[in-house]
Formats: C-alpha cells, sequence, structure tokens
C-alpha cells in the first residue's frame, strides 16, 4: 500500500499552493518540475488561452514496463474555489483541516497527491504496469472547462479513473447533465419616493418568480438551484434590471428539460403579472454518464477493492466532474472518492486514513490492469 506520511507530505504541500480557477500557473509549475525530475515528459495544452487561465492541462505519458495491456488514463483538477487560496492546514487526530479562514482545497488537491504518491510508488518499486496516461486539469471548478478545452481525440486511453470528492470505497458510476441557466428581467425604472407607481421592480418580480419555483432536490436524480441574484441601482430608484444565474441537473435528461422549463415558466408568469419583460437562456453545461457494473472500467476497479478486502460500492453523484467529459468523448471513466468532506466551505476535511485507503485502491487499480489482457482482444 502506498505510505501515509508520504501522501500527508505531498498533500501538504499542494494544499499551501494557491490555484484558484484560472489561476494555477504557480501548481503547475510545481508539477511540472515534480514530473520532470523523475525522467518524465510533461506537456501543457493551450486550454489556458483559449479560457483566459494562466495555465494549460498538464499532460504526461507514464510508459509501462508491461506490453499489451489497456492503457489507463488518470485524472484529477489543480484548480479550487476561490475561497482556497491561502491555506493553513492543520492536522488534529489524523485528519487535516485549514485554520477555518478558507477552503481546504482536498476538492481536488487530495486527488493529484494520490496521483503523484502512486506514481512515485510505481518507479521506486518497479512494479508491472501498463501505460499510464495523466491528465492534470485546470478550471474545473468554474464548469469543467480545462477538459472541455482538451483535444481529446488526442488522449490515447482504453478507460479511466478520475479522482475527486466522494468516500474512499465508492466507485462512482453514474453523474447528471447540467443545464446553466441565464435570465434578464426587464422592469422600469422610476424615483422611488415621488412616483414608484410609474416604475416596475424587477427585484420583485425575480423575488417573485423565484418564490414559485421548485429548487432544492426534486426528485433521487434530480436538483435545482438559483446561486446569483444581481440587479438594482440606488435604493430610490425602481429596479429596472435584475439577473439571475442557476442550474438543473438530472441524470434523465426528460427530467432536466421539464425542470428548466418549469424554471422559465416561472419567470414568464411573474413577468406578465406585473408587465416587464424577460429573456432567458439555457445551456447544456455537460451530458450525464453512466457506468455499468460489467464494463472493464468498473470490473478492474472492483476487482481491486475487492483483493484489499474492501467492499466496494457503486453509487451515482449528484455533482459534475472530468468524467462528465471523458465518458462523453468515448473514454469510459468512473469517479474514485478520495474521503474529503465538507466540499466548498470553511468546514472542509480529510482523514488521512481515507486518502491512504484511497491512495491504495489506486495503486491496485493500476496493477490489477495487467491482468486485463482479454480487454484488447474484444476490442
Amino acid at each position: 500500500m502506498v505510505k501515509e506520511n508520504n501522501l500527508k507530505t505531498q498533500f501538504l504541500k499542494l494544499v499551501k499552493i494557491d490555484s484558484p480557477s484560472n489561476a494555477e500557473a504557480a501548481i503547475m509549475h510545481y508539477l511540472a518540475q515534480w514530473f520532470r525530475s523523475r525522467g518524465w515528459k510533461p506537456t501543457f495544452d493551450d486550454a489556458g488561452k483559449k479560457i483566459g487561465g494562466e495555465a494549460g492541462n498538464l499532460i504526461v505519458k507514464i510508459p509501462g514496463n508491461v506490453k499489451n495491456v489497456p492503457t489507463i488514463l488518470l485524472n484529477a483538477h489543480v484548480d479550487t474555489v476561490i475561497t482556497g487560496k491561502g491555506v493553513k492546514p492543520r492536522i488534529t487526530r489524523g485528519v487535516v483541516f485549514s485554520d477555518g479562514t478558507t477552503a481546504l482545497g482536498a476538492d481536488d488537491k487530495a486527488g493529484v497527491a494520490a496521483i503523484l504518491e502512486v506514481l512515485h510508488y510505481l518507479k521506486t518499486n518497479h512494479v508491472p504496469h501498463g501505460d499510464i496516461l495523466v491528465v492534470l486539469s485546470v478550471a474545473e471548478e468554474i464548469g469543467l472547462k480545462g477538459a472541455k478545452a482538451l483535444d481529446i481525440k488526442k488522449l490515447k486511453a482504453d478507460f479511466g479513473y478520475v479522482l475527486d470528492g466522494g468516500k474512499a470505497n465508492v466507485i462512482y458510476n453514474q453523474a447528471p447533465f447540467q443545464n446553466n441557466i441565464e435570465a434578464h428581467i426587464f422592469g422600469r425604472a422610476a424615483h422611488a419616493g415621488t412616483h414608484p407607481e410609474k416604475g416596475i421592480s424587477a427585484i420583485k418580480v425575480a423575488a417573485e418568480a423565484i418564490a414559485k419555483m421548485r429548487l432544492g432536490r426534486i426528485d433521487f436524480e434530480t436538483t435545482a438551484n438559483i446561486g446569483l441574484i444581481k440587479g438594482g441601482t440606488a435604493t430610490n430608484i425602481v429596479a429596472e434590471l435584475v439577473e439571475i444565474k442557476g442550474e438543473a441537473r438530472s441524470r434523465n435528461f426528460v427530467k432536466l428539460n421539464r425542470q428548466t422549463q418549469s424554471i422559465c415558466r416561472a419567470l414568464s408568469r411573474a413577468c406578465s403579472l406585473h408587465g416587464a419583460k424577460y429573456q432567458c437562456k439555457v445551456n447544456l453545461a455537460y451530458r450525464a454518464f453512466e457506468i455499468e457494473p460489467g464494463e472493464t472500467v468498473f470490473k478492474v476497479a472492483e476487482a481491486a477493492a475487492r483483493k484489499l478486502k474492501m467492499k466496494p460500492v457503486a453509487r451515482p453523484t449528484g455533482g459534475g466532474s472530468d468524467a462528465n467529459i471523458f465518458n462523453a468523448a468515448g473514454i469510459p471513466c468512473v469517479i474514485l472518492g478520495l474521503g474529503a468532506r465538507n466540499l466548498h466551505s470553511n468546514r472542509e476535511k480529510i482523514a488521512l486514513k481515507d486518502l491512504t485507503k484511497g491512495g491504495t485502491l489506486l495503486l491496485q487499480i493500476v496493477k490489477e490492469v495487467v491482468n486485463w489482457t482479454d480487454f484488447l482482444k474484444k476490442r
């Protein structure tokens, strides 16, 4: 198994390097040096230029020492939410926290640390393994932008594993579609003290529309949220414009569209009632995926878990990840958790035993792939 102390050291180094989305240059410099110092040749694509960020995705092929076995893709994202800057990690009873003023950045530097430690273990212990394609992506937290900018046709891998949030014994084999919804409500400005009746408050219209929307948990595979609202110019002016941004997610495309339409319909009705106008733009952010337990990518992970006496559990996730992009492009991928909890908050934490458990499972998966030569024959 991988060594907990090595993983801890690597993880703590990573979380201390600021890397909010689109500002990943410093951590990519560190990672490039890490790979080069071990004789591997990392390259960067032009994702940074495409999306307005500091750095592209890091891609490196780790040549195998066993031929005629599947090539696997290993992925984690290096960016964090904006509150993951200036992290001061603390360890209490084997659990890593921030100092409470920032997020920790275990999402997804735990994944990056696990991949690095597995590769280090393979090299130093001369473990038999096939070719490994490592993709460390940028800008995942702001809409999977780094993965979307990849030239995936150039990524030669048979299947892969995305290291991200979740429990260490869970194989996440389903993830939802997501629609992004952006709406503008156009009211009419007026003096709020002398003749408010001549105005149409876009804020009031928006409030009434949102109050009529079904939001939160809709059913077992569908969610919806209004996350941003902005409008108005001054307290003495009836608000003329409000901007709303939200989302709908579902693993069922019909339900996704039904929920999206209901949000837009609530806006339409509120605007009609008050004489306001609106625009509603909908964009499919990413497609859902579902990996059946009989597919090789799942069976390899399951076999590896059982060899470690872990009870593998298949479970859907409500979140999107780079796995959505890889699956849509024809590279079957599942998501492996590493035990990070309370993601995107200042209460984020990860137990070192869970990080080690997840890293050890990844190592065993890499070892297990050597036994799946039949996969290439059936391909």
